[in-house]
């Protein structure tokens, strides 16, 4: 059992326990005892648990203790649950019986009176304060004292580091070690960061060497010479500005005594005496989040002369984004050849045991062990010192047939490796654990196991640890999936895990009869069903449902008694492309946070009310209904939305104050935006589009905007210029006849431009533009001249194009599908890699190898495909 579960999991009973939903309970006289018992009794284990997390590790006893505690717990738990769930479905029926429309078919009707309601938890309740009360009698006999672990400061548990550099020979770090020196010296770079000091970062995971390259850097001579004042200070997680402050003043000085003992007094100092001169500091193994924390050292530090440099280390890509905005140095692996130099120096240094008769033959195990540190140093260097002690070839062979992982880890040979691990709390472990669930080679997105580990409440703290599966009996399981390697189930298996919280059906011969079960399972939380063909109402009495995910299913409606779902915080419907509405009461699931109904097609308008479900943060899909269902004006107060968000059904916007309703200039969590009309109108329907989209301005923030049958003759609103972070645009089906002049958009990388009636693209600079896509554009006669940083061109169905632009110096892949008029080639295509032209007669020509006039030009294209086709 992980260290701090049962910790976590105790801290979060007692929340629940004072939680506002759970006070309801606590009037009634046969369970405020109860409650109050139950808090006290918490309180007094919760005490000694970090003695008990120690112990068990030596003590089966103190184990098996913990064990039955955690099971205790999660019982408890799932109690606390019903509590809180009973609660909103209650307010839920009160509502429901005040005069709604529409009626539900009625779930839960044992469940219907409050009053018994309430007695048979109390029941549950007094019979699991007689359970705990049992094993917090047992703690004294294992004598658990309170508060016992030592809080072992970072300057004991982990070796504080200098700046001198090791006595060793470094590996592999010469060409890094160059530049970064380059950088941090170079007159280029000085003035770059005129707001403040300039800061630099060496980011890797642990034990990448990010220390080394540091000291290499601070020690190199020309580094020595470049800057008047040096300082190395080490951080670790410890980020205390008044530490760091002296530590700074004293390295600057040695000779300084710092008995300052205010902040302020500490800091004028600080900047006194780095006032006017060119200074370097080093942070080493920095571990921060929080901006304020930094800012108010900063202060202290830009009174330097100009080309001032705060160089950090960290392995923490969050800590370097934060602190450095432009400066960032990822550190790489050691290449297969350096890490075998590195492990063969230390395993077979003078005294070794493996330097005999065998050597040939260990050092042909040794490269084998050496791959499987993957360019890691410090796991090289720990493996090598391991070896130098090991001389028999059956050793060398059990250590590379994995016995050296846990012979490191009982040794704590890793320990920087393994403060990475260590530094998580918790329930962010248990994150970790929860994605065995899933198949192997299974693609997982960020966002679907956020949103799962939320719905099993990992996010905050709530954890078990273990996913054993060795037992389906076993109260134990929790977490189940079909992907699990040599498992399988049956149906009586799954009516006896009533304490299941996560289910994941991958495999089509689990559905079936299987489906009509899952209501018996009251305790789930997620619920994976992706390609189902029917979903059963019954799925709708899972209560304590957060997370629901059929996509790419058949169904063509959720059922209405799906709003009973009071928990649900996700609900996935990804393309289902038969699913034509959405429950009428969706505003009544108020817990939802995320309705992804991406590319389902056939939603002709969404549910009233949606307006209502503010806590809504993603949106696939939103319909605007043309005589039925929410209009535009009910995304207004959704600004927490972010992530993906399509707007259908355009042409049923009244005008352009109608479109400003929706207000999509404050939904600054939105990267992606896709405005679409309707595809079948007719030319007497295109009367608003101008205005609509005019009144539709996103975010400056957006990073994406797609444009779709849009039939406005101009496709120029006022508001595109200020996308000043758009990356990528794309126009489908358009009849407008000119755009907006792309090019003076700085962070513009990708154009794709499909069926439009623009003659020519506006001769801009275009100064980031790596993609450029056009497709079935008929009338378009010419491109710009220059795109210096193109990368791929796509020419499919252009009819009327007669030349390519002439600058072209980074393009490496060229496509050009039905382009007949197109006579040549630009010079200048030296970084091309692939060639493609299929029904361009004239241009196929003029490749031909060794025969066509352009063939000089692409002689070099490793990867060239000419095809002649009648178009």
């Amino acid at each position: 059992m992980a260290d701090g579960i049962v910790s976590g999991l105790v801290s979060d009973v007692l929340k629940t326990l004072a939680s506002t939903a759970f006070q309801e309970f606590r009037r009634l006289r046969a369970l405020e005892g109860d409650v109050s018992a139950l808090r006290d009794t918490y309180t007094l284990i919760q005490a000694v648990l970090d003695d008990a997390e120690v112990k068990q590790r030596e003590q089966k006893a103190v184990e098996e203790w913990l064990r039955r505690l955690r099971s205790a717990s999660l019982e408890l738990e799932n109690i606390l649950d019903d509590v809180v769930a009973d609660a909103m479905l209650q307010r839920l029926r009160n509502e429901l019986q005040r005069g709604i429309k529409y009626k539900v078919r009625a779930f839960f009707s044992s469940n219907h009176n409050p009053l018994l309601v309430r007695v048979r938890v109390a029941n549950k309740v007094k019979a699991i304060r007689r359970k705990l009360e049992v094993i917090d009698a047992e703690k004294s006999r294992y004598q658990l004292t309170s508060n016992a672990r030592v809080v072992v400061d970072d300057t004991t548990n982990v070796e504080e580091t200098t700046s001198l550099v090791p006595v060793f020979e470094i590996y592999g770090r010469d060409e890094e070690m160059k530049t970064v020196v380059e950088k941090i010296c170079s007159k280029d770079t000085i003035g770059d960061d005129a707001e403040g000091v300039r800061v630099y970062a060496i980011w890797a995971m642990g034990g990448m060497g990010k220390t080394t390259l540091a000291q290499l850097v601070y020690n190199h001579e020309r580094v020595i010479a470049h800057f008047e004042l040096r300082a190395w200070v080490y951080v670790s997680n410890d980020f205390q500005v008044k530490k760091l402050t002296k530590g700074i003043i004293k390295s600057l000085d040695n000779n300084t005594r710092c008995e300052l003992w205010e902040l302020d007094a500490m800091q004028v100092e600080l900047r006194n005496k780095l006032e006017g001169k060119r200074f370097l500091i080093v942070l080493d193994d920095v571990w921060i989040e929080e901006r304020t924390k930094w800012d108010k050292l900063s202060k202290a530090l830009n009174s330097g002369a100009e080309g001032s440099i705060v160089m950090v280390t960290t392995r923490n890509e969050t800590t370097s984004r934060m602190m450095v905005p432009k400066f960032q140095h990822q550190l790489g692996c050691l290449s297969e050849d350096e890490s075998w130099s590195l492990f063969k120096k230390l395993a077979f240094a003078p005294g070794s045991k493996s330097v005999g008769e065998n050597i040939r033959e260990l050092e042909s195990i040794g490269k084998e062990i050496v791959k499987k540190c993957k360019g890691l140093p410090l796991a090289v260097k720990t493996l090598g010192g391991l070896m130098w002690s090991k001389s028999s070839v059956s050793a060398w062979q059990s250590v590379k047939d994995n016995d050296v992982w846990e012979e490191l880890q009982e040794n704590g040979i890793l320990p920087a490796l393994k403060l990475s691990y260590d530094n998580l709390l918790p329930h962010v472990k248990l994150c970790f654990a929860y994605s065995c669930l899933f198949p192997k080679g299974y693609k997982m997105e960020k966002n679907l196991l956020i949103e799962l580990w939320m719905a099993n409440d990992f996010i905050p703290s709530r954890g078990q640890a273990d996913l054993r599966f060795d037992n389906l009996n076993d109260v134990e399981v929790l977490h189940f999936s079909s992907s699990c390697p040599g498992i399988s189930f049956s149906v009586q298996d799954l009516k006896s895990l009533r304490s299941l919280r996560s289910l994941f059906i991958f495999v089509d011969e689990y559905y079936g009869n299987m489906i009509s079960q899952l209501s018996k399972l009251v305790y789930l939380r997620a619920l994976y069903l992706d390609g189902i063909q029917v979903l059963p109402e019954s799925i709708c009495k899972l209560k304590h449902l957060r997370y629901l995910s059929i996509c790419y299913s058949r169904i063509k409606s959720l059922p209405e008694s799906i709003i009973y779902l009071q928990n649900l915080q996700v609900l996935l419907v990804r393309q289902c492309w038969n699913l034509r509405k959405l429950p009428e009461g969706m505003r009544r699931m108020k817990n939802l946070r995320c309705l992804d109904n991406q590319e389902c097609d056939s939603l002709d308008y969404m549910p009233v009310g949606m307006k209502e479900l503010g806590c809504l943060t993603r949106l696939g899909l939103f319909v605007v209904g043309e005589k039925k269902g929410s209009q535009i004006t009910e995304l207004g107060d959704l600004n927490l939305l972010g992530g993906r968000l399509e707007v259908k059904g355009l042409e049923n916007v009244g005008g352009l104050e109608e479109a400003k309703s929706a207000n999509l200039k404050h939904k600054t969590n939105l990267m992606s935006l896709v405005l679409s009309w309707g595809s079948d109108r007719g030319s007497e329907e295109k009367i608003d589009d101008e205005e609509v989209v005019e009144g539709l301005e996103p975010n400056s923030s957006l990073k994406e905007l797609h444009i779709k049958y849009y039939m406005g003759k101009m496709i120029c609103p006022s508001w595109m210029m200020k996308l000043r972070n758009l990356v990528k645009i794309e126009i489908w089906v358009c009849d407008s006849e000119s755009i907006p002049p792309l090019g003076k958009l700085p962070s513009l990388k990708v154009i794709v431009l499909y069926e439009m009636a623009i003659r020519c693209l506006d001769d801009d600079e275009f100064p980031s533009l790596q993609e450029l896509t056009i497709s079935d554009c008929h009338q378009l006669v010419s491109l710009p001249s220059n795109l210096p940083t193109l990368e791929e061109l796509t020419l499919s169905v252009v009819p009327g194009l007669v030349s390519l632009p002439n600058n072209l110096p980074k393009l490496t892949q060229l496509r050009i599908l039905g382009c007949p008029k197109l006579h040549c080639l630009p010079d200048g295509l030296k970084e091309l890699t692939s060639l493609s032209i299929i029904g361009c007669k004239k241009l196929k020509r003029r490749c031909e190898k060794e025969k066509g006039e352009d063939w000089p030009k692409i002689s070099h294209v490793p990867n060239l495909h000419l095809q002649d086709y009648d178009w």
